[in-house]
């Protein structure tokens, strides 16, 4: 029942409703548990590419076309034509200068040495001996650098201090040098160390070796030394 004295209650507006019905009501959403988000990573400016170099190519040489030479044609001679050939010159075994240091004597003779020899008491021969020497050094040091002892200085001092064994070894080595000097130059040699040897040494068992030696020694220089004023 209703109390007169009571006055109604005003009707409130209907509710508008969802789609969903009328008993529908919208459900708060929450976010599903799961990996944290993380926030994303700013991304860094990349790097303008550079401009590449401008490359070169490396210039192209054309080497020039080989090329043969053409044949020589031999020279036509004529039938009958006498033939000449090229004379190759003749190339010296050694060089000398054309000026000699001086004039070398060219008359030395085994009759002066036996008879000077005699007359001064042997001082002739022992000139005669260190003139041959002081030639020879300045005929031939110039091509072997070699010198031979003054013969005077053997003779009196190296000789006689060496129980005459050091005139031995220098007839030896002047008679060589003598003998090589003479090849040198072109002419035949006529004497060496082994025809000191022969006449010199042995041939004193027969007295007249020793002059045979001479004589071959003297007129070898005779040789070397007109060669040498001409030549040098």
């Amino acid at each position: 029942m209703t109390n007169p004295n009571v006055p109604p209650m005003p009707q409130m507006p209907p509710m508008p409703q969802p789609h969903g019905g009328q008993n529908s009501v919208p459900q708060p959403q929450y976010a599903q548990p799961g990996a944290a988000q993380v926030p994303p990573v700013p991304q860094m400016p990349q790097p303008q590419a550079q401009p590449q170099a401008q490359q070169y190519a490396a210039p192209q040489y054309q080497q020039p076309a080989y090329q043969q030479p053409a044949p020589q044609q031999a020279a036509v001679v004529p039938q009958g034509a006498p033939q000449q050939y090229a004379q190759q010159p003749v190339q010296p075994t050694a060089v000398y200068s054309a000026r000699p240091a001086r004039q070398l004597r060219t008359k030395r003779s085994l009759l002066k040495y036996i008879l000077l020899g005699l007359v001064t008491l042997g001082i002739y021969d022992i000139w005669q001996m260190s003139e041959v020497g002081e030639s020879l050094n300045l005929i031939a040091s110039r091509r072997d650098g070699k010198k031979t002892m003054h013969y005077c200085l053997l003779f009196f001092l190296v000789g006689p201090v060496t129980l005459g064994i050091a005139y031995l070894v220098w007839f030896h080595r002047m008679c060589t040098r003598v003998g090589e000097e003479q090849a040198a130059r072109g002419m035949t040699p006529t004497i060496s160390a082994a025809t000191y040897w022969l006449w010199g040494v042995l041939g004193a068992f027969i007295i007249v070796g020793p002059f045979i030696f001479y004589y071959k020694l003297l007129h070898a220089m005779n040789d070397l030394s007109a060669d040498y004023n001409v030549r040098g």
